[in-house]
């Protein structure tokens, strides 16, 4: 396990002398005039690291971070966090969706929670490119091709349906993606709450932690549903006006995931308590 961060620095931030002394290699993007941003990605366990988080405190910025798991961390774990990486598109009616997704309940215009009770519109048949899963800006939704289906039905994964996303100007299924339903909510069972950010929505008095980035997720065992290989927790994350919960899946899920060499998603080690 490691934790990444991306740094970015600018112009006015004085420490190209610096980053270049300690032989970070990083991108130069110019902007208006003179303007330009200095982005890198550094390592916590990088023994230029400290220096760094140093420049980040005295210019007062923060660093964009993230935990990478190695494969076998992750084929050791009993259960995994399924995490969508590769957005594309965003959900219809573009204009008017965040204020009223018409695909869902019980929708809380303060925190963002909900229940999804139809299909997602998409714009356009999506590119995926080498990608095997997506999702779309502003959801956690995941979709995925016809083979992942093909090769889940194939391997007797449990747990999920096949939801047809739909093309908005023709109201037809897409040819390329469905979504990944994940009906199965998990019994409450995140701990070491007391360690983590969260907040209580004023208008629904849902409780929403901050997005879960560093490390592993504890969780405890048996809110765990049995029978089924890819659930949701019961818990909700995100921040401003968006919610989710965290998909779950099985080793079985996560070693298919793996063998398979599918790309779109991150798996994040989860610790059963």
């Amino acid at each position: 396990m490691r934790i990444r961060h991306r740094v970015t620095f600018n112009k006015n931030d004085a420490v190209d002398a610096e980053i270049e002394a300690l032989k970070i290699k990083y991108q130069k993007t110019p902007g208006f005039g003179r303007y330009y941003l200095l982005t890198f990605e550094i390592d916590e366990s990088d023994p230029r690291w400290p220096q760094i988080a140093k420049l980040i405190r005295e210019k007062g910025h923060g660093s964009l971070f993230n935990t990478i798991f190695t494969d076998n961390e992750i084929l050791n774990a009993e259960w995994v966090r399924l995490i969508p990486v590769f957005e594309q598109g965003y959900p219809q009616p573009e204009e008017t969706w965040v204020t009223n997704p018409i695909n869902y309940e019980d929708h809380c215009p303060e925190c963002g929670t909900f229940r999804q009770v139809a299909s997602f519109r998409l714009k356009k048949e999506p590119n995926l490119g080498k990608k095997d899963f997506m999702n779309l800006y502003w959801t956690h939704a995941l979709f995925c091709t016809p083979q992942v289906f093909s090769t889940l039905e194939a391997h007797g994964i449990r747990g999920y349906e096949k939801w047809d996303a739909i093309i908005h100007r023709t109201s037809t299924p897409s040819q390329k993606v469905s979504q990944l339903f994940v009906p199965t909510v998990a019994k409450p069972g995140l701990v070491r709450v007391e360690d983590l950010k969260r907040e209580m929505c004023s208008s629904c008095n849902m409780t929403r932690y901050y997005p879960h980035k560093r490390g592993v997720m504890y969780l405890k065992r048996d809110a765990l549903v049995p029978g089924v290989d890819i659930m949701q927790t019961y818990e909700w994350f995100g921040s401003g006006h968006s919610a989710y919960r965290e998909i779950l899946a099985s080793n079985r899920l996560a070693r298919i995931i793996l063998d398979e060499g599918w790309k779109g998603v991150a798996l994040k080690v989860v610790e059963l308590t």
